[in-house]
């Protein structure tokens, strides 16, 4: 690296930009087209180190998935519920997606298996998790009995039933049950205790569960109502990562430019399109189409 980088400032921008897709969506994706019935074909999805392990990892319990990485595009044949590979062990760095979702959807199959990750993995709560699975009937527990990874599951399927998790917790911990428990015995209740953070996360993980085929009555995002259900495996376009886009929109505003996401739209999944509101109540003229939104940046004022 030089001592010191030239600055040199710009005049409007001019442009139109597609950015990589959105992790949180893609691992997503990659959990229901694992346990759905059926091929599933992912475009748009994300290359990165948690996508990557979330690969690897449905690789090693027997799932054909290839990812095409110069185009995108991740091709899954769903297990329809049965693993492949009813043993393994798992080892998945540093995703708390990954962990997460994979805990609750191997709880909801069948078979022996362990997960852990990185030295700082194990420092990473999990116990809310492992409590609600038990209450549905799952068999998973924290290998040290400290409520972080490593975690085994000697996995018999979920009973199904009611549970309740804290609101006030990581929203993966929610995001990973509603996706592992249509595939219990019978419906399932989350009731969520208190105020649940990050709901715009929650609302993209029922986003994805209905793209798939299992609808949930969610309400007021206080109780869940799950129905003994199956995915089907379908061809699924990923959004592009929405704050990664947020810095070419702001970009657009500061240099007082015209910037067009390619990708997205004013109902996105994902709670960051939202920022565009903010930078219309700055001044900015903001252009929602069906499938990109545009910000023009103009005199900004503060809000």
């Amino acid at each position: 690296m030089p001592d010191q980088i030239e600055i040199i400032p710009t005049g409007p921008l001019n442009t139109s930009i597609r950015p990589p897709g959105s992790k949180s969506i893609t691992n997503r994706a990659l959990i229901c087209a694992g346990l759905a019935a059926g091929k599933s074909r992912l475009t748009g999805a994300l290359d990165s180190e948690d996508t990557g392990v979330m690969v690897a990892a449905l690789q090693t319990l027997g799932l054909d998935v290839t990812h095409d990485q110069s185009n995108s595009i991740i091709h899954v044949t769903g297990c329809g519920g049965v693993l492949p590979n009813d043993r393994a062990d798992l080892n998945i760095e540093n995703s708390g997606t990954t962990i997460r979702f994979l805990t609750a959807m191997l709880a909801a199959c069948r078979g022996q298996f362990r997960i852990d990750g990185i030295a700082r993995m194990r420092e990473r709560p999990i116990g809310d998790l492992l409590a609600a699975l038990e209450q549905l009937g799952g068999a998973a527990k924290s290998e040290l009995s400290n409520g972080c990874p490593p975690v085994v599951i000697e996995a018999n399927g979920l009973r199904g039933g009611t549970a309740k998790i804290r609101g006030n917790i990581s929203s993966q911990f929610l995001s990973g049950l509603l996706m592992a428990v249509p595939y219990s015995e019978e419906a399932v209740v989350i009731d969520v205790e208190g105020e649940l953070v990050s709901k715009p996360y929650v609302t993209m993980t029922l986003g994805v569960m209905s793209a798939f085929g299992v609808a949930v009555e969610a309400g007021k995002l206080e109780r869940f109502i799950i129905p003994k259900a199956r995915y089907e495996g379908c061809s699924y376009d990923i959004e592009p990562d929405a704050s990664a886009a947020s810095y070419f929109w702001g970009a657009a505003a500061v240099t007082g430019g015209l910037v067009r996401v390619e990708g997205l739209h004013r109902n996105a999944l994902q709670g960051d399109v939202a920022f565009c509101e903010c930078l219309a109540q700055m001044g900015c003229k903001v252009i929602y189409g069906d499938n990109h939104i545009t910000v023009e940046g103009n005199t900004l004022r503060g809000i």
